[in-house]
């Protein structure tokens, strides 16, 4: 009997760890996105104040990084609200 309830609380515990770790890891990842988000949009707006065609050249391509992320974010914010919202 005491065998079983071990073994039966390691386990949970176990569960429990990696679970806390595997929402760690995405809260994490959750927050570096957004701020290379948050980076590479202002990047692009002091980008696209410049004349120069090698600026928006370069403005012009940070949207290939832009928009995956943005997907992203609406994905976060998405989860988020449904978190909030116990549907």
């Amino acid at each position: 009997m005491i065998t079983t309830v071990t073994t039966t609380t390691t386990t949970v515990v176990a569960t429990t760890t990696t679970t806390t770790a595997a929402i760690s890891i995405t809260a994490s990842l959750a927050i570096i996105g957004t701020i290379v988000l948050i980076s590479l949009l202002i990047a692009k707006e002091l980008l696209s104040s410049h004349e120069a065609e090698r600026t928006q050249f370069l403005s012009d391509r940070l949207s290939i990084a832009i928009v995956p992320l943005l997907m992203m974010f609406a994905m976060i914010v998405i989860t988020k609200i449904v978190d909030v919202l116990h549907f």
